[in-house]
């Protein structure tokens, strides 16, 4: 399997941001490979953090930076091939239910950022995330046709929770080639026949879950051994926003509650089997 696994930070609620060192040796020692949810503030301040990660057999992945045009310098200085561009909101781009237009508009947006990450050798990656552009299948399939130099990040907890089935993406004619980056993350709701993003409220009648714990229908193997078929080599980190459902303190191996070893043992797990 080409792909790798890393560690999102996202859990630590800006830990890693105050005691890096720290974060980095507790995802290290729970058998992470790489780490997400990084930003450096200036080339010297990523040279720090990626020489850290180093000592720490760690790779950083997607580093944020103070504006897009560092933050594909960044990415690319770190030898990695994607970097994420700033999110297009809904409510810039013809609020709730955008027409072609809009999302014409949202493409043009980003022409000069993609035409610096191709000349970069970097792709461009659009995040699936709930209030974007791209909340559904459908939303990504209609901003990459405007966009083609624009690639997906290829999000399983947001696509679920705004009603698309992740697995769409890897049937699709249009997107399977073009995932930049993968979040691999589950969703659960309270009520999943009727939970609508829409009119629900996310984070109180449906949340982010550990892998497995979700109840949206997320098939884990089915999207690794997707990625395999569509010969996807990039990265794939497991974020998970909150612990849900809700660990004491102490579980897992690393003795930290907010480190997904358990996910990350699940992951490997199903990894050995497509190989």
């Amino acid at each position: 399997m080409a792909f790798r696994f890393a560690c999102h930070l996202i859990q630590f609620g800006g830990e890693q941001r105050e005691n890096p060192e720290k974060v980095f040796r507790e995802v290290a020692e729970a058998g992470w490979e790489g780490v997400e949810g990084v930003g450096a503030r200036s080339p010297e301040h990523l040279v720090e953090l990626a020489a850290l990660a180093r000592r720490y057999g760690l790779h950083i992945v997607n580093v944020g930076a103070p504006d897009p045009l560092d933050r594909v310098r960044y990415n690319a200085t770190l030898g990695n091939d994607a970097a994420e561009v700033p999110a297009r909101r809904r409510a810039e781009f013809g609020g709730p239910d955008p027409e072609a237009a809009d999302f014409e508009r949202a493409a043009r947006s980003l022409d000069e950022l993609l035409d610096f990450c191709e000349a970069h050798r970097i792709k461009g990656f659009h995040h699936a995330h709930l209030g974007t552009m791209i909340e559904t299948v459908e939303d990504a399939e209609r901003l990459l046709a405007a966009a083609p130099k624009l690639w997906l990040l290829y999000d399983t907890g947001h696509l679920l929770a705004a009603g698309s089935d992740p697995l769409e993406v890897l049937r699709s004619e249009r997107l399977r080639n073009r995932i930049g980056h993968v979040h691999l993350k589950d969703c659960h709701a309270d009520d999943p026949a009727s939970w609508n993003h829409r009119t629900g409220r996310f984070g109180q009648e449906a949340r982010f879950a550990e892998l497995g714990a979700g109840n949206l229908g997320l098939d884990v193997a089915a999207v690794l051994e997707g990625l395999r078929e569509v010969g996807y080599e990039g990265w794939v980190s497991v974020e998970l926003d909150r612990p849900y459902p809700p660990r004491p303190a102490g579980r897992g191996r690393t003795g930290q509650s907010r480190v997904p070893s358990e996910p990350g043992l699940l992951i490997r797990r199903l990894a050995v089997g497509l190989e």
